[in-house]
């Protein structure tokens, strides 16, 4: 047997996996070391995200995971909102600066990030002087109208702490809240759309 896909590992972990595929990936991880040790950094990360709300696993593991899975669906205990966890597809951090072009102070930034049908444009203006950003953003469609009075959530550390709704054509604004690290969210009907790391710490 190939080693085991990533997808697999985790249905196998979820307990979505058949009976023949439980069968077949505990016999491969018996005789497989570098799978087994996958899987041991998997239960790992899991059980330490359940276990502590404030924990931030570091940027690069969660865009790699997003890249793995966007979008990933888990339905919510209680009926509630489903989560939908979006990928970042352009960041302007990670184009290269034009060669001649002199800038004054830091130029906004700029990310995109998508699930499913679903846009999420965000910037982000940040204020040295007092040591604060400004996030503004929209929400885009291309199956919809615009999102109109949607919920639009900051999160720093397990707990929302800025709330407000999109205007008629989806935009949505945080205006000088102090440097943090963010996760946005938008609740749509579909389901809760979570950017992770939309802003880390001081940058």
């Amino acid at each position: 047997m190939r080693h085991v896909t990533t997808e697999n590992l985790i249905a196998y972990m979820d307990g979505q996996a058949s009976d023949v595929e439980k069968l077949t990936l505990e016999s491969h991880l018996t005789s497989c070391g570098e799978c087994g040790k996958i899987m041991q950094e998997f239960q790992s990360l899991m059980t330490r995200i359940q276990e502590d709300s404030a924990y931030e696993p570091p940027v690069e593991l969660v865009q790699w995971g997003v890249g793995l899975f966007q979008p990933i669906v888990q339905p919510q205990a209680g009926g509630g909102l489903r989560k939908i966890i979006a990928s970042l597809v352009f960041d302007t951090y990670d184009q290269p600066i034009l060669a001649g072009v002199r800038g004054v102070g830091a130029p906004p930034r700029q990310l995109l990030f998508r699930a499913g049908d679903v846009d999420v444009d965000v910037k982000i203006e940040s204020m040295e002087a007092n040591d604060r950003i400004t996030l503004v953003g929209q929400v885009l469609s291309s199956a919809t109208k615009f999102f109109d009075n949607t919920p639009v959530k900051l999160e720093s550390h397990g707990i929302v702490r800025y709330r407000t709704r999109t205007n008629v054509v989806g935009e949505f604004s945080f205006d000088e809240v102090p440097k943090d690290t963010y996760h946005l969210s938008v609740d749509l009907p579909e389901g809760q759309i979570t950017l992770f790391c939309v802003h880390r710490g001081n940058s």
